[in-house]
């Protein structure tokens, strides 16, 4: 629970965390690493000085699920490409991405990569 003091993976420093922005700001810093996606780094860095539960709500579980109804069942997002929520197809297009290299790293790491 807010607040706590953690380490920072990025700078190694103990830092204090008073508030939610205070996590999106350390998010901030681990997005200029260009090692991995953002996906990843979130995936193995947040759980080390946040509760994913402060970032990741309600709202990003049902966008994850609709996405894997629209292409595992072929459900179209709207009538027309016209008519398709621009926003939604920026997300799924991030969620494709990042289950792409989710999978290429899970096959890497099978294959003793």
């Amino acid at each position: 629970m807010l607040p706590y003091v953690a380490q920072s993976p990025i700078t190694k420093q103990k830092k204090e965390f008073i508030t939610v922005e205070d996590i999106w700001k350390e998010i901030e810093l681990i997005s200029t690493k260009n090692d991995y996606s953002i996906g990843q780094q979130l995936f193995y860095l947040l759980p080390l000085f946040a509760n994913p539960v402060y970032i990741i709500n309600d709202e990003h579980f049902n966008l994850i699920n609709e996405y894997h109804y629209v292409t595992d069942y072929n459900i179209p997002l709207g009538k027309t490409l016209d008519e398709t929520d621009a926003e939604k197809l920026t997300m799924f297009n991030i969620i494709k991405n990042e289950m792409g290299l989710a999978l290429k790293n899970k096959t890497e790491k099978e294959n003793g990569r």
